[in-house]
């Protein structure tokens, strides 16, 4: 088939190319703006110790305490992962989840251990105050259970955990980049309905 053959049929069909075109530019329009309404957030999990386990050994005792920090660490990132904590985090912090599944409950917090004392959360929230409230909630969840971890020991006080560096930030979406991504989509799409169509309506 000659490229003016594909040219007649894509002139042809025409009407499907443009109305695919709409259809993107439509969604990506009401993506964008449902995005701008929505806050990222983030904050870090300080992790510090209140008191060291005594060995008589220095170089054992500074090892011994780097590996419990790494398993701590690590032990505070499944807990910010799991959906029963994330429930009891939105709960805390006034917000709904009965709608949620077990999967987006899940990934309601994305915890990130960045060292042996250092943990990054981040999270999605509908407002500057909420992104504010969770963090609050979050926080006080793990120190809280840090707490009683440490009464559970057998050397008590080991870990304090606080938050820092909390940032709430609003989705600044620019439109004219995703309205223009969303025509050119459209376009590629409705040619390649244009030509499918044209394709079995001849078989």
């Amino acid at each position: 088939m000659e490229l003016k053959e594909y040219y007649k049929i894509w002139r042809e069909n025409i009407s499907v190319v443009i109305y695919a075109a709409l259809i993107a530019v439509v969604a990506a329009y009401i993506w964008s703006v449902r995005q701008s309404e929505t806050y990222s957030a983030s904050f870090i999990l300080n992790i510090s110790r209140l008191a060291s386990q005594n060995t008589g050994d220095y170089r054992y005792d500074q090892f011994y305490r780097f590996q419990a920090d790494e398993k701590f660490a690590e032990t505070a990132v499944e807990w910010l992962s799991a959906p029963g904590v994330a429930k009891d985090i939105l709960a805390n912090a006034g917000v709904e989840s009965e709608k949620k599944t077990i999967r987006q409950l899940g990934k309601s917090f994305q915890a990130e251990k960045l060292s042996s004392s250092l943990v990054e959360v981040r999270y999605s929230a509908r407002s500057k105050e909420e992104g504010e409230k969770l963090a609050a909630a979050a926080s006080s969840f793990v120190s809280d259970k840090t707490k009683k971890m440490n009464s559970e020991a057998k050397d008590p006080n080991w870990f304090l955990v606080d938050m820092t560096n909390l940032v709430v930030a609003r989705n600044i979406q620019d439109l004219r980049i995703n309205l223009g991504i969303a025509a050119l989509f459209g376009f590629f799409a409705g040619t390649l309905i244009a030509f499918g169509k044209h394709y079995f309506s001849e078989e």
